[in-house]
């Protein structure tokens, strides 16, 4: 009997110490379960960090390149930039279609013509290359925008001509008097198909 409760108690002790081994075990694979959702969680951090980085670079970049462009469009003119002036820019960008001054309405604000050319110069990536520049003629402002895919050696060119209108309703707008794609000027029925599509997009 008495090598009995010996075994009994050696047996007892066993469980005891593999019931603290479990739980040991478990605390331990909290722990690296814990230690892995933090790496994890970090490794998001970073990359979401990374990302933002790259966009703001990516951002500067554009703002350099459209500030060179503007800059070399008034070189060798003798008489410095030649840039409209940013009431010109800022005024809400209208087409004339049956007497009427039509624009397009995005939440809160108005399109204009910088919202224009904000939208064509973030065509430019890697692979294409977007150039702007912009010159007075004949009290109008002309923009003259050429785009080139490297991919697949396709180029655009485009051609708008604005002026400063005001409306019946004693608004100052900056109105589109012509558009030309590729030499070809683009129809009115175009033009309101361009505008009804901005519209669809800012109101989106």
């Amino acid at each position: 009997m008495q090598d009995l409760a010996g075994v009994l108690s050696r047996m007892s002790d066993a469980l005891d110490n593999q019931s603290l081994f479990r739980s040991e075990i478990r605390s331990l694979r909290d722990e690296v379960a814990a230690l892995r959702a933090e790496r994890e969680a970090e490794s998001v951090r970073r990359e979401a960090e990374s990302v933002r980085q790259e966009e703001a670079v990516r951002t500067l970049r554009e703002e350099v390149a459209s500030l060179k462009r503007r800059l070399s469009s008034g070189q060798g003119g003798g008489s410095g930039i030649d840039f409209p002036p940013a009431e010109f820019l800022a005024s809400p960008l209208v087409i004339a279609s049956g007497g009427e001054f039509l624009g397009v309405q995005g939440k809160g604000k108005h399109f204009s013509l910088k919202d224009f050319v904000q939208l064509i110069e973030r065509k430019e990536s890697a692979t294409v290359a977007v150039e702007t520049s912009w010159k007075r003629q004949d009290g109008h402002w002309v923009l003259v925008v050429r785009t080139e895919n490297a991919e697949g050696g396709r180029e655009q060119n485009i051609v708008l001509v604005a002026k400063k209108t005001v409306t019946p309703s004693r608004n100052t707008v900056t109105e589109i008097i012509r558009l030309n794609i590729d030499g070809n000027d683009a129809p009115d029925a175009l033009l309101l198909t361009l505008f009804r599509q901005l519209k669809t997009v800012l109101n989106g």
